[in-house]
């Protein structure tokens, strides 16, 4: 893998973990409501796509060195 795909996989890990964490703590608040849900949500969201594209990297690297 470069150099910057190593660089952008670790980052794309860090800020997934970040999005797990933050809609947990979120989820864990008792004052959540219906409508912030939404928010949490859209972290979850943010963590899978970024998740997809580590898988993307992963592949992409591995059809290169066979």
């Amino acid at each position: 893998m470069r150099p910057v795909e190593e660089l952008y996989r670790e980052f794309c890990e860090k800020i997934a973990r970040e999005c797990d964490a933050e809609a947990h703590r979120y989820e864990e608040n008792p004052k959540l409501q219906d409508s912030d849900r939404q928010f949490v949500s859209a972290l979850r969201e943010t963590g899978r796509h970024l998740r997809q594209e580590i898988r993307r990297l992963d592949a992409n690297y591995k059809i290169r060195t066979g």
